[in-house]
């Protein structure tokens, strides 16, 4: 007489949620233990801003708690497209905000001595010299998409791309090294890096949302959100990425100095000085917590 199995005695598999198709990019590297899963508790710190009443910030604790920082330029930074990890993030170059953007980065180009930038295009200091406002910029081109009649708003400006990648992306090769040219020239001048990058550049990943909202008495007033780059925050695209690195846990280092200190120019930058003071504040005063008080990011 052969065996016979009852499904009734056999153990139930709990689903694993990774936030992604287990297919797709993302959810294989959750798979393969290189990242954490994106849903998980977080809290949040709302306030009114103390120059304006009318303006709300609200800021995700977990992330500026936690440890991460950037490992662009190191063997721990495995990039969004695997088969091309030395140029990290910069493989679709920058897109630029606006006038201001595209200003601040013609005068650091300006100002930056030509040994930081490995893909230098070599008309650049005729260019400068002429200052013809007619002439794009080498440095630049148009999106890709701009003939496309789905744009709304025509053709936006970005950062040339030179063999697959961000034209300012210095590869292994560089005399200073991979990573990106102009913060690695910001960094050894002691220069700040906001002003000195893209204006997208120097914010990821920190995430600003603005949003004018109904309160409940009527007023309209202004919400700003700042939180976790992540994927999702990429859009649809975000779970191509071979890998990211806010969730990866070999970017948080255990007892490594938070977000809101390490990033406090760019935090300061988004939501002005008054604002960051009260994020201080509180950030400090929560540091004497136990860590099992907080909902603390689970890559760090």
């Amino acid at each position: 007489m052969g065996l016979r199995y009852s499904s009734v005695n056999q153990p139930t598999r709990s689903p694993v949620y990774l936030g992604f198709p287990a297919t797709s990019p993302a959810g294989k590297s959750i798979l393969a233990g290189r990242e954490v899963a994106p849903d998980f508790p977080r809290e949040w710190f709302e306030f009114s801003h103390p120059e304006d009443p009318n303006h709300y910030i609200v800021v995700d604790l977990t992330w500026l708690e936690s440890t991460w920082s950037c490992r662009f330029g190191t063997p721990e930074c495995h990039g969004i497209d695997e088969g091309f990890p030395v140029v990290g993030c910069c493989i679709h170059g920058a897109y630029l905000s606006d006038e201001s953007d595209r200003d601040d980065l013609y005068n650091a180009v300006a100002e930056m001595p030509a040994k930081y930038w490995q893909l230098r295009p070599g008309e650049v200091d005729s260019f400068i010299e002429a200052a013809d406002p007619v002439v794009l910029e080498p440095w630049l081109e148009w999106d890709d998409d701009q003939d496309s009649d789905d744009s709304e708003d025509g053709p936006s400006l970005k950062t040339a791309r030179v063999d697959g990648a961000c034209i300012f992306a210095n590869r292994a090769d560089a005399v200073t090294g991979p990573g990106c040219a102009l913060h690695q020239w910001a960094l050894a001048e002691g220069r700040s890096i906001i002003g000195s990058k893209p204006e997208v550049c120097w914010q990821v990943p920190l995430s600003r949302e603005d949003e004018w909202v109904e309160r409940s008495d009527g007023e309209q007033v202004l919400r700003t959100t700042i939180g976790e780059y992540d994927r999702r925050q990429w859009g649809g695209g975000g779970e191509d990425f071979d890998w990211w690195c806010t969730s990866a846990t070999n970017c948080h280092t255990p007892g490594g100095t938070p977000v809101w200190r390490s990033m406090k120019d760019e935090l300061t930058a988004l939501i002005g000085p008054a604002a960051y003071a009260v994020v201080e504040k509180h950030c400090t005063a929560r540091a004497a917590l136990p860590d099992d008080a907080k909902a603390t990011h689970p890559a760090s």
